[in-house]
C-alpha cells in the first residue's frame, strides 16, 4: 500500500504493484477484500516502482482522492479521482501558474508556447528550436480543507529567451538572467514559480483556483 492509501471510512485502499498479468501500476483496491478494483491509469509510474515512491491524500468523506508520483526526475504529477459506485473516475486537476501569474503565461503564448524537454528533443537530438521552456514541474495536495476544497502546492522551473519575464512573476518565483551559450546575442532568463492554492470540487468532475498566495511571502512573513 502506498504513503496515506487507506481511505478515512477504511473501505478503500491505494495500492501500487503488479496485478495477475504482470502489469505494474497504481490501482484502487478494497480494503476488506484485498481484491483489486482497477488501475488508476492517470497516475504516473514512469521513475520508481516503490510504494514509498506514491503518496495519497484522501478527502475527508473518502469520496475523492490525490495522488501524487514522479513521472521523471524533474516532474511530479497530481492526479485527482473521485471515488462512487466503486469506480474511480479522473478529476481535473487544477493548475495555479496561469492564475497566480496570468502575465507570464500570456508572455510564452506570445513566445509560441513553452516546450518540456521531451517536445524539444522528440525527433532528434539536435532539438526543436524554442524561446520558453518548462524544466519542472511539482504537484500535490498539501491537505483538504473541506470534502469540496483542498490546498494545492505547485512549484516550477522555467527558461525564457529574447523578452526579460521579471515583471510578470511578482511574488511568486524569482528570475535569474543566463549566459545562453548557444545565441550570445539572446538574453535567457531562468524562471522560478512556487505557490499554494485554494481549490475547489466542480461537477462533472472539474476543479476550480478560488485562490493563490506566493510561497516565498507566506514563509517571510511567518
Amino acid at each position: 500500500m502506498i504513503d496515506g492509501g487507506t481511505s478515512p471510512d477504511k473501505k478503500f485502499s491505494i495500492v501500487s504493484g503488479e496485478n495477475k498479468a504482470g502489469e505494474f501500476g497504481v490501482y484502487l483496491r478494497d480494503a476488506q477484500t484485498k481484491k483489486l478494483i482497477g488501475q488508476l491509469e492517470e497516475v504516473a509510474t514512469g521513475l520508481d516502482s516503490a510504494p514509498d515512491a506514491y503518496h495519497a491524500h484522501w478527502a475527508p468523506d473518502s469520496k475523492h482522492v490525490g495522488i501524487t508520483s514522479r513521472a521523471d526526475r524533474h516532474w511530479a504529477d497530481n492526479a485527482i479521482y473521485r471515488i462512487e459506485n466503486r469506480r474511480a473516475y479522473p478529476v481535473k486537476t487544477p493548475e495555479l501558474l496561469c492564475h497566480a501569474v496570468p502575465e507570464f503565461c500570456q508572455l510564452t503564448k506570445e513566445l509560441g508556447g513553452a516546450l518540456t524537454e521531451d517536445q524539444i528533443y522528440a525527433e532528434d537530438t539536435v532539438g526543436k528550436p524554442w524561446k520558453a521552456r518548462q524544466n519542472s514541474s511539482f504537484s500535490k495536495i498539501v491537505k483538504w480543507i473541506s470534502s469540496t476544497r483542498f490546498a494545492v502546492s505547485e512549484e516550477s522551473q522555467w527558461q525564457v529567451k529574447e523578452r526579460d519575464p521579471s515583471a510578470t512573476i511578482g511574488h511568486y518565483g524569482e528570475v535569474e538572467t543566463l549566459e545562453d551559450g548557444s545565441n550570445e546575442s539572446a538574453a535567457l532568463y531562468h524562471v522560478s514559480f512556487d505557490a499554494e492554492g485554494e481549490c475547489e470540487l466542480l461537477p462533472a468532475n472539474k476543479t476550480r483556483v478560488l485562490s493563490t498566495q506566493p510561497v516565498k511571502e507566506q514563509k517571510t512573513n511567518e
